[in-house]
This record gives C-alpha cells, sequence and structure tokens, in this order.
C-alpha cells in the first residue's frame, strides 16, 4: 500500500454499535462514505475533525482514500 497515491481524506466516526458514519457538511453525518466530503488537505480533514470532536462522544478520526488502480483480485481463480 506504501506505493498507492493517496487521492483524499474522509472523516469517519464509529458508532456505539460498530457501524461507522461519514462527514458531509451538508447534510451532517451520513452512513455511505460515497456520500461524504472528500478532503484533499489532510490538515484541513484534522482541523474538522477535531472540532467536531469537541462536541461528540463517539471516536471520529481522519482516514486517507486511496485511488482505484483498476485492479481487481479475483480470489476466486486463483489456482485454478
Amino acid at each position: 500500500m506504501a506505493d498507492e497515491e493517496i487521492a483524499g481524506y474522509l472523516i469517519r466516526r464509529e458508532l456505539e454499535n460498530g457501524d461507522d458514519e461519514f462527514w458531509n457538511p451538508t447534510e451532517k453525518w451520513v452512513s455511505d462514505p460515497g456520500d461524504s466530503e472528500l478532503y484533499e488537505d489532510e490538515d484541513e480533514a484534522n482541523a474538522v475533525a477535531d472540532l467536531l470532536s469537541e462536541n461528540d462522544s463517539l471516536a471520529i478520526t481522519v482516514e486517507e482514500v486511496y485511488f482505484d488502480d483498476g485492479e481487481e483480485e479475483d480470489e476466486a481463480t486463483d489456482g485454478e
């Protein structure tokens, strides 16, 4: 993974039941990461996450998002 290029950063909140939510400034917390805000700058994402954490008891983290290289691993056909 060290060679993969970072596409941006998502802000993630882990709920008490183990599910994740992602930050979208317009809609607030959303369950689909595709509907969340993708921050280009890690420092900006961390600053927003810090502000959100001030009023939230749940764990809020910044997650790296990598560009899709277009290669999918097909484990079902390995070794055949």
